[in-house]
């Protein structure tokens, strides 16, 4: 038997919502890619696409100045690639929005694109951009355990 939570999800969907989003942290925790090139970005809800496209734009711009080729390209590719998928959205969702966005080395040693959007299954209250060569998944293990 399930019981229906506040916004029309059932207790079920929101724990199989859970499940996922430990099983992506898990895996974003594991990634690592070479130089600053993966993207993580935490949007809360009522924040605008409209500054978040135009600090990404004004990222670009800083990011053209990276000595290293090879970084240089890949941190451009993924703030392109960030970008693209903003201009997907019209408005932050209800919840707020997280993207992880960037090269991966895979356990072969070879690269690998990763990008992923999702809306978190509660509001998220924290606003992030980072470049590293990690993922920074904080904010939503604090979701989690807030829950």
């Amino acid at each position: 038997m399930s019981t229906s939570v506040d916004n029309g999800t059932t207790e079920t969907d929101k724990n199989i919502e859970i499940y996922k989003i430990k099983k992506m942290i898990e895996s974003l925790q594991k990634a690592r890619g070479n130089g600053t090139s993966m993207i993580s970005l935490v949007i809360p809800p009522r924040d605008q696409i409209a500054r978040i496209s135009k600090m990404l734009s004004d990222e670009y711009g800083t990011a053209s100045n990276i000595k290293s080729r090879v970084n240089r390209l890949s941190v451009l590719g993924a703030i392109t690639s960030v970008q693209s998928k903003l201009k997907l959205f019209n408005k932050v969702p209800n919840n707020g929005l997280v993207i992880y966005c960037g090269t991966v080395i895979t356990p072969e040693g070879k690269e690998r694109k990763v990008n992923i959007d999702f809306e978190p299954f509660k509001p998220i209250n924290t606003s992030l951009y980072l470049c590293d060569n990690k993922f920074h998944t904080e904010a939503l293990s604090a979701l989690l355990e807030d829950d």
